[in-house]
């Protein structure tokens, strides 16, 4: 009997720590899922927000990708203005120095006819001159020379009337295809010191290039009464009247 009541005792003991081993089994494994289901939606909170910081990061990413590519298109564009305006510059800038190049060849060209026409002129001039000097006689080249030492006394002396003839000229040169009578040094004398108001002394010298006439000299003012001056005169009369 008190074998079976220890059978019966220890059957009983046996069974009631199952039933708490069962017990504090299920307690465990429900605290065990309850701290499962916790992580899992800590996670799933966790998962949600870094997939929402992720789109955040992608538009954030993309935002700084199209400003960057409009910054891109507006600073080519600009670049391919300011590439275009440059070369209108410099095409401007050339063809600016290609006119004034031009301008400056067509100055000197112009210079150079005029040199040359000059030239051809006064040559022209001196070799009429020579010939009218070797073709006229003598007293008809003699009586024209009078002729227009008069003229130039009586008349020639009017263009500088008004004009300012500086104070410190002591010297009047004249130079004369022949050399003056005495009566005409007293005449060309005499109108020197009416029109300088004062005597002044002539330096003559003979120029038998002019053919015929004379040249006065007072400083820096020519009265220019040669046969020379007179060609040269009635050329510019006939290319004004041709133009």
């Amino acid at each position: 009997m008190l074998i079976a009541s220890l059978i019966f005792f220890q059957v009983f003991i046996f069974a009631g720590l199952i039933f708490m081993l069962r017990k504090i089994m299920a307690q465990n494994v429900t605290s065990a899922t309850r701290h499962l289901d916790e992580l899992n939606q800590d996670y799933s909170k966790k998962e949600e927000e870094v997939n929402r910081q992720l789109e955040q990061i992608k538009a954030q990413s993309q935002e700084m990708l199209t400003r960057a590519q409009e910054e891109a298109a507006k600073l080519k564009e600009q670049a391919a203005s300011e590439t275009e305006k440059k070369r209108e510059e410099i095409v401007a800038q050339a063809r600016t120095q290609a006119d004034d190049i031009i301008q400056q060849a067509d100055k000197s060209r112009q210079k150079l006819l005029a040199d040359l026409d000059e030239q051809i002129s006064k040559e022209a001039i001196a070799k009429a001159c020579e010939l009218i000097n070797y073709t006229l006689p003598e007293k008809f080249k003699q009586d024209v020379h009078a002729h227009w030492i008069d003229e130039l006394i009586e008349t020639g002396f009017s263009s500088i009337e008004n004009l300012h003839i500086p104070e410190d000229v002591s010297e009047v040169k004249v130079s004369s295809a022949f050399a003056l009578t005495e009566e005409q040094r007293k005449k060309l004398s005499r109108k020197i010191k009416e029109v300088l108001g004062k005597e002044i002394s002539i330096k003559e010298e003979v120029a038998g290039a002019i053919c015929a006439g004379l040249t006065i000299s007072i400083g820096s003012l020519v009265l220019d009464g040669s046969l020379r001056n007179k060609i040269q005169e009635q050329i510019k009369n006939v290319q004004r009247t041709s133009q």
